[in-house]
This record gives C-alpha cells, sequence and structure tokens, in this order.
C-alpha cells in the first residue's frame, strides 16, 4: 500500500516552508477546526451523514443544513449507517450561513480573496488547497483522518462541484489508502465492467450514459476509484452525470426532464443525480475486465480494436493527472500498473449509440470465458 508520505509530494507550497520544524501548519489547522466547531454552535448542532466510499466509511459531520443539498446528492448511492467507526471525518461549513470565516493563515502572502490566487501546501502530515475561483477551501490531516471543507458562500458552489463534491479530499485521502482516483467512467455487470477513459469530447459519458438502459450498471461518468488488490476494481464515486446541453437534447432527450439545474443550462452543463431515476442501475462497483477508449469515427458500424498498455496509458493518465489536483509522478505509476493487468481497446463508436452495449456485453462475455 501508498503511504501518504509516498503518494502526494511536496508541490508549490509558496508561500509555506513546509519544513518540519515549522510549526505554523498546525497551529493553523487548529484555528481551522475551532472555527468549524463555532460555526457548529451557530448552526444549532452537526447534520451528520455517512458514506461507505472505496470500502471506506466517511463521515460528513455539516455544521448545519446548507451545504446538505449541495455535496450530499452525487453521493446517495453510497450512504450508509454509522455503524461503523469512521475512516475519515469531513468536517463542512461555509460563511454566509453561520457567519464564522475562515480564520486568517500565518502567511502574509495568502487572503481568500475571489478572483485571487490559487495556493496550496503539502508536506507529511498536512495538505491544503484553495480555490480562489468559488472560494473553497480544502484541508486534510492525514495522522488525524480529519478533513476540512469551508466555502465562504454556500450560494456560489458551481455545478461541477455539486457534481464531484469533495473530490480534492478524498483523491488526498484515498491516495494514501490504496485507491487511485482516475478521471474515467465504468459500466459492467456480474461478468465484470469496462473503464471507460478518454479527454473530454471523446465519448465517454455518451458509452455510459447508453448503458444506463441496457441491462449494464452505471458506476461512474466523471471519477471512479480504482484499486489493484487482488483483483482490478472499479468503486463508484458520483452518481453524478454532466452534459452538454445540446447534446443532451439530441442524443439523450430522454434525460431531459431529468435534469437538476434545468433553468441554468444556458450557462452550465446539464448536471443529472442517476440514482434520484434508476437506483437499480447505478452499482457502486465493478471488477475491471478491460478498459475501453472511445473515438468517435463518423462511421456507422461501432467495434472494437485492441491495443498496447502503452497506448492505453497514454490516453488515460494525461486526463486524470490533468483533472486532479496536486497528481504527478506516483499516480502515473499506478496507473501504469493498472494499464498492465487488464486488456485495453479502443471502442470506435458508430452513429448508431444502441449498438454500443451490445459490444461491451460481448467483450465482457467472452473474458470471462477465457478467465
Amino acid at each position: 500500500m501508498r503511504t501518504d508520505r509516498e503518494r502526494r509530494p511536496s508541490v508549490d507550497q509558496a508561500p509555506f516552508s513546509g519544513r518540519s520544524e515549522d510549526t505554523r501548519p498546525v497551529a493553523f489547522f487548529r484555528a481551522v477546526y475551532q472555527a468549524f466547531q463555532q460555526a457548529e454552535q451557530v448552526a444549532g448542532g452537526q447534520v451528520d451523514r455517512y458514506y461507505t466510499i472505496g470500502g471506506h466509511t466517511i463521515r460528513l459531520r455539516f455544521a448545519g443544513p446548507a451545504l446538505v443539498p449541495f455535496v450530499t446528492p452525487a453521493l446517495a448511492h453510497l450512504a450508509a449507517g454509522p455503524d461503523q467507526p469512521p475512516a475519515l471525518t469531513v468536517c463542512i461549513w461555509d460563511s454566509a450561513s453561520t457567519h464564522i470565516r475562515m480564520p486568517s493563515p500565518p502567511w502574509n502572502e495568502v487572503d481568500y480573496a475571489r478572483g485571487g490566487d490559487m495556493w496550496r501546501f503539502s508536506n507529511e502530515r498536512f495538505s491544503a488547497l484553495f480555490q480562489p475561483d468559488v472560494s473553497i477551501m480544502n484541508m486534510l490531516d492525514s495522522e488525524k483522518d480529519r478533513a476540512i471543507y469551508w466555502v465562504c458562500d454556500y450560494r456560489d458552489l458551481r455545478f461541477y462541484e455539486m457534481a464531484s463534491p469533495l473530490r480534492t479530499l478524498l483523491y488526498w485521502w484515498m491516495g494514501g489508502h490504496d485507491r487511485q482516483m482516475v478521471h474515467a467512467a465504468a459500466t459492467g455487470n456480474s461478468k465484470g465492467g469496462v473503464l471507460i477513459a478518454g479527454k473530454g469530447g471523446s465519448g465517454k459519458s455518451s458509452t455510459s450514459l447508453v448503458c444506463l438502459q441496457s441491462g449494464l450498471l452505471y458506476v461512474g461518468d466523471n471519477y471512479v476509484l480504482l484499486s489493484q488488490d487482488p483483483t482490478p476494481f472499479a468503486h463508484s464515486l458520483y452518481n453524478s452525470c454532466t452534459l452538454h446541453a445540446p447534446h443532451m437534447h439530441q442524443r439523450f432527450p430522454w434525460l431531459v426532464a431529468k435534469t437538476s439545474n434545468r433553468e441554468k443550462l444556458d450557462a452550465e452543463k446539464a448536471l443529472l443525480f442517476l440514482h434520484d431515476h434508476y437506483p437499480e442501475s447505478v452499482a457502486t462497483g465493478v471488477p475491471i475486465k478491460a478498459i475501453l477508449l472511445p473515438e468517435i469515427t463518423h462511421q456507422s458500424m461501432t467495434r472494437l480494436r485492441r491495443i498496447s498498455p502503452a497506448q492505453s496509458l497514454v490516453s488515460l493518465a494525461p486526463s486524470s493527472i490533468l483533472n486532479l489536483s496536486t497528481a504527478g509522478e506516483e499516480d502515473f505509476r499506478y496507473l501504469a500498473s493498472f494499464v498492465r493487468r487488464v486488456p485495453s481497446y479502443v471502442l470506435e463508436l458508430g452513429t448508431d449509440l444502441t449498438a454500443i452495449p451490445g459490444e461491451i456485453l460481448g467483450l465482457l462475455s467472452t473474458l470471462g470465458n477465457e478467465s
């Protein structure tokens, strides 16, 4: 298992020194946690939600209800009870509803101004990332298995944050527990499943969505968690899906009425929470038997073409590393190991999308017979 130290390299540390003798990170994280506790008191107590993510019990501890409807819908299919002690607790609050501000950092160069500079820090114990476009702070104390997710104003959360909430925190923590977040989709059935990878616009979302009504299970659209021990496996993270509105109207008109942000489609992608509408078709994970790389061909037929692990890695790694803040060499090595475990194919997408599930089902049947 990759340790936290191995997993998260020191990144751009300015204005932080990152030195082990520097006590400022400890003091700052303590001050932020105390601010969260004050926010709980102001909000009248905490709201707890539990989820099983990647085989681990994760507790979301909200300071009041304001952020609950923004964070929880994408995770609804993974909901669990408080039966097991949480492996990770994420403390969540916003300043707009609680009037508790994020403490000022002890580094003069840092502020929380919207439109300012993104800043981040990582050492053996702590990681922090501030996103100025939406004024969100992500913080993780890996020694205490405690994370902080602070939002300046819950009303400013963008659709992509609702589609994949807590993504940075889960990426950091899961990376220290033998789980690799990857920018990919996944689908499958009792025979196993396929990982569907590729950059935006390659047909990844279309491939996963067209399988939704075919008997194949939906595991994820944009992000899933991978594990390799004992066998390659894709764990579901989110039941959400995002689509450009014109594409949805053209290819998936039956999803239009299920869109959660219909009034904002002139400025945002369509956002759907599939567990709300197809709970029996959303799975928590599948064993991965193959990797598929969709390719739009504008030809009539849909077909599979076998490729090498190296060719697969060239398509899988860049989109994942670019979409995950602080991702780097260790992520690349993990993905290189994963692509060597299962065969890879280009899925040449024909104009008839309804042919896609049949190709995937045929592949799974063939690979099942070979195992």
